[in-house]
């Protein structure tokens, strides 16, 4: 068989194993295990073991279960319910002040958690409810948590960059130090749209009554609620820039220290690690079970000369490079819109990567770029997750429909960065040369 046909046999089990409803990760097993025999007999899946073997034993990888076990600690912990009080505080003064206050305990979270679902759940069950009982419109008080909580995909310590930086072969260290100041521009760019329009149209956020608001000896005591946070994004941020401790390390030292941060605030329990450690596992077998099948159909797919194929139908385009980017970047937005993030890095790196590093792009540049279309992704009907979270989360008299239709703005926002990143690399460059060096 030609690899054309290897390529329409792929994407046909691939689509067909979808329609019939087969979990994504099963769903990209099968398609390989199809391919493997009729292209190599059973030998060929030997062979296939051994790669997904080889990227299971990845070290970074020991620290996803970990992250994840510190953003399960940090939701049941109360932290970010005492963070949420200091900022509104300080912030009430402000045109949708509880709006900006979500975004930035969002921004907080994310860069304690590395995953987007933190920070919606949270949110969604600590601020949702207040600001529709102030009288919040419904597109201020969803969008934000949303939106904010999306940037657990982008700020590090990212989960899905571990996943991008283990299956590129690119430095986790680089790729969390280019996520950062990107992740900032979309964390104020978000602020600074909520604080406009709710500026112009101030009916859609009631402010804060000034019999509400505390004096400043009081905000200076709630302020103690910021101390455990920003500690923790020392322990696991400050370390890895500042060289003391890799990856793996970091995020064990962060996850002892949500522990004794929990511990100090009197609500340690056996109750709460022994959720916060079956929901860890609940979600580690999950993620894992979608980067065994992921690994599979990458191997396959570059295997069977069908990720060769594309390559070079792509390079021989006769188009500027970087409008050879741009239209990997409108493949990741529709890509957004149907599948999850593992499933994305395995249908389109053995693609990408080769033409990448032949026009001589940096990697952690795209990663960048990738994970903002990610948070895109995370928020495009019909299968965003953060919508779903959303919905798990809000009250009943918030349907779909108001989910779908508050989250625009937002998405217009991050198309923004995209294009700024897209054309202006130092964006996500100037951190990892700072702190890592030049290549």
């Amino acid at each position: 068989m030609s690899p054309e046909a290897y390529l329409g046999l792929m994407l046909a089990c691939l689509f067909g194993c979808l329609l019939l409803g087969f979990p994504m990760a099963f769903t990209l097993a099968v398609s390989s295990v199809i391919v493997a025999l009729i292209y190599g007999g059973p030998g060929m899946l030997g062979y296939t073991v051994i790669q997904v073997y080889s990227g299971m034993i990845s070290l970074p990888l020991v620290a996803l279960p970990l992250f994840i076990f510190i953003a399960n600690v940090l939701e049941r912990s109360g932290i970010a319910e005492d963070l949420y009080t200091a900022l509104r505080q300080w912030l009430a003064p402000l045109p949708g002040a509880l709006a900006i206050a979500t975004v930035l305990v969002c921004t907080i979270v994310a860069a304690i958690s590395g995953v987007a679902a933190a920070g919606v759940v949270i949110m969604g069950i600590i601020a949702l409810p207040l600001m529709l009982k102030r009288g919040y419109h419904k597109d201020i008080a969803l969008a934000p948590i949303m939106a904010g909580g999306a940037l657990g995909i982008l700020i590090p310590p990212s989960v899905v960059f571990i996943l991008y930086g283990m299956m590129t072969r690119t430095s986790i260290g680089r790729l969390f130090a280019g996520g950062l100041i990107p992740g900032i521009i979309l964390s104020l760019g978000y602020m600074t749209y909520i604080g406009v329009r709710c500026y112009f149209q101030p009916h859609l956020a009631p402010p804060v009554p000034p019999e509400e608001r505390v004096s400043l000896r009081e905000k200076i005591a709630l302020s103690t609620g910021l101390i455990a946070p920003f500690l923790l994004i020392f322990l696991i941020l400050g370390t890895i820039f500042f060289g003391i401790a890799s990856i793996t390390e970091a995020a064990a030292v962060g996850a002892a220290g949500a522990m004794v941060c929990v511990a100090i605030k009197g609500k340690l329990s056996w109750t709460l690690v022994r959720e916060a450690c079956y929901r860890t596992l609940t979600v580690s077998c999950m993620v894992m079970w979608i980067i065994f099948g992921a690994k599979m159909f990458a191997t396959i797919f570059i295997m069977v000369g069908t990720a060769r194929l594309i390559s070079e139908g792509l390079m021989g385009l006769a188009i500027p490079p970087i409008a050879l980017v741009l239209m990997m970047q409108f493949s990741y937005i529709l890509l957004g819109c149907i599948t999850e993030e593992v499933t994305m890095i395995a249908l389109t790196v053995p693609i990408y990567a080769p033409i990448l590093s032949a026009l001589g792009f940096d990697p952690v540049w795209f990663g960048v770029l990738f994970l903002i279309n990610l948070q895109m992704g995370y928020l495009t009907p019909p299968f965003g997750y953060c919508l779903f979270y959303m919905k798990g989360v809000a009250p009943p008299e918030v349907s779909t429909v108001d989910l779908y239709h508050s989250i625009w703005p937002f998405l217009v926002v991050q198309l923004c960065v995209l294009m700024l990143v897209l054309f202006f690399p130092q964006i996500a460059l100037w951190l990892p040369e700072t702190v890592f060096g030049l290549k």
